[in-house]
C-alpha cells in the first residue's frame, strides 16, 4: 500500500498516520527486517511509520530458505497458510564434492520435527505478504538527517520536511544510510571472502521439489535452491573475475565445467530473459546498534552471508523480539527498552552470523588441494555440526 498519494509534504503525511499514537516509531527500509516490525507492530494496534527509497516494484530477486526462526512469525501475524501456499518443504540437503559427485544427503527431518518447517520462497513473495501487512508505506523516500534533543529524534526528509519520533529503526540492509548516519566509520566491522555470485532462475524438477543442492569447487560453486514453479540457481565464483562478466556468459562457462545430472540440466535450462541479481559475498557488523533514539535492525545491524541461509530468518526474529520489548515500553524510559532489546538479541545474532562466516570458510576456497582438503572434511561432518550454532539460537540460546 502506498501512502504517497495522500498529499503534502512527508512529514505531514507522517503526522496522519501517527495521529493518537502511544509511540511515535519511524521505520526506515521496507525488506524482510522493516516490513516485519511494521506488521507486526500494526497487528498490536501501535502502527508505525514506514519508509523506502525504492519505488516498490521490486522483483524476487532470489529466493529465501526460511527457517523456523523466521517462518514462526509469519504464525502471529495471521500468514501461516498463505506462507504455505507460497512456498515449498525443504527436506534434502545434498552436499557435491569440486567433480559434481554426491558427498553427503542430510535428511533434515531432525531439525524441521524438533523446530517447525523450513520452506523455500522468492523474496518478492514473502515482501509482499509482509508488506501488504505492515499498512501504507511511504515508497521513494530518503532521511538525509537525524538530528536529536529531549523531545525525542528528528528525521529530515529528502523533500525537507522534518518531523520528530519516539523512536526511529534503520532497517534499510547492509549498505545502510542510517547507520552512515549515526555510527562512525570505525564501529562497522566489515568481512568479505573474496567470492560473488549471479542468482538466475531455471526450471523446476518436481523430482528435486524439497532439496537443496550445492557443489563447491576452487574458485567456483553452484547451488539449485527450489521455490514453487521454478528454482534460483547460485553460480558462484570469484568476485574480482565476476564484476567483469556477464551472468549468461559465465553461466555458459559454469555449464561446461559440470557433469551430466542436476546441477547441468538446472544450469542449461536456466532463463536467459530474466535479469540476474548479483550477490558479493560479504558482511558486515555494527558494534552498537542504537545510538540516543536510533536503532539498527537486521542487516543494517549485522549482516548475514547467504551460506547459512539463515538472515532473514534472523532479521524477522529480531524484529519479533524488539516488537515486543516497544509493546512495553513508554517514552520515557525507550532507552532501557532499547538495553533490553540487544541484550535480549545480539549474541543470538552473531552467533547465527558466525556461523554463515565459518561455513564460508569451508565453501569458499580457491586451491585444488584445499577443495579436496575440503571434500574429504565433509564427509564426516554431520548434520548436528553443520547446524550446531544455528539450532543453538532456535532453542533459545
Amino acid at each position: 500500500m502506498d501512502s504517497n498519494s495522500t498529499g503534502g509534504t512527508t512529514a505531514e503525511r507522517i503526522e496522519r498516520q501517527l495521529a493518537g499514537a502511544r509511540l511515535r516509531v519511524l521505520i526506515i527500509g521496507a525488506g524482510i527486517a522493516g516490513a516485519t516490525l511494521g506488521a507486526l507492530l500494526r497487528r498490536r494496534g501501535e502502527p508505525a511509520a514506514i519508509i523506502e527509497r525504492s519505488d516498490g516494484e521490486e522483483d524476487g530477486g532470489y529466493m529465501l530458505g526460511l527457517m523456523p526462526l523466521g517462518g514462526r512469525v509469519l504464525n502471529g501475524l495471521g500468514l501461516a497458510q498463505e506462507y504455505e501456499a507460497g512456498s515449498l518443504p525443504v527436506r534434502f540437503y545434498i552436499l557435491h564434492d569440486r567433480h559434481g559427485q554426491k558427498i553427503r544427503r542430510y535428511p533434515l527431518a531432525p531439525l524441521v520435527d524438533r523446530f517447525g518447517s523450513w520452506r523455500g520462497i522468492e523474496r518478492g513473495v514473502l515482501l509482499r505478504m509482509l508488506r501488504q501487512a505492515a499498512g501504507p508505506i511511504e515508497y521513494g523516500t530518503v532521511v538525509e538527517a537525524i538530528d536529536e534533543d529531549a523531545e525525542g529524534a528528528t528525521a529530515t526528509f529528502h523533500d525537507g520536511s522534518k518531523a520528530t519520533f519516539d523512536l526511529i529503526v534503520g532497517a534499510d540492509g547492509i549498505h545502510s544510510a542510517t547507520r552512515g548516519l549515526i555510527l562512525a566509520q570505525d564501529e562497522v566491522e566489515d568481512f568479505d571472502t573474496g567470492w560473488g555470485g549471479f542468482v538466475v532462475w531455471s526450471t523446476l524438477d518436481p523430482q528435486e521439489a524439497d532439496t537443496y543442492r550445492e557443489l563447491w569447487s576452487a574458485g567456483w560453486g553452484v547451488g539449485i535452491y527450489p521455490v514453487p514453479g521454478r528454482c534460483g540457481i547460485f553460480l558462484a565464483g570469484l568476485h574480482q573475475e565476476l564484476k567483469e562478466r556477464e551472468a549468461q556468459e559465465y553461466g555458459d562457462t559454469i555449464e561446461k565445467r559440470l557433469p551430466a545430472g542436476p546441477f547441468r540440466n538446472a544450469v542449461a535450462n536456466r532463463d536467459r530473459s530474466t535479469p540476474a541479481f548479483y550477490w558479493k559475498m560479504a558482511d558486515c557488523r555494527a558494534r552498537t546498534w542504537s545510538r540516543g533514539r536510533t536503532l539498527l535492525l537486521g542487516d543494517a545491524a549485522a549482516a548475514f552471508l547467504p551460506t547459512a541461509g539463515v538472515g532473514a530468518s534472523a532479521a524477522m526474529d529480531s524484529a519479533a523480539a524488539l516488537a515486543d520489548e516497544l509493546s512495553r515500553a513508554d517514552v520515557g524510559h525507550m532507552d532501557y527498552a532499547l538495553q533490553l532489546y540487544e541484550k535480549r538479541q545480539r549474541r543470538r545474532v552473531e552467533l547465527a552470523q558466525k556461523n554463515s562466516r565459518n561455513l564460508a570458510r569451508y565453501m569458499f576456497v580457491n586451491s585444488g588441494p584445499m577443495a579436496w582438503a575440503r571434500d574429504q572434511f565433509m564427509r564426516f561432518y554431520s548434520l548436528e555440526r553443520l547446524m550446531r550454532d544455528i539450532s543453538k539460537v532456535m532453542e533459545g540460546e
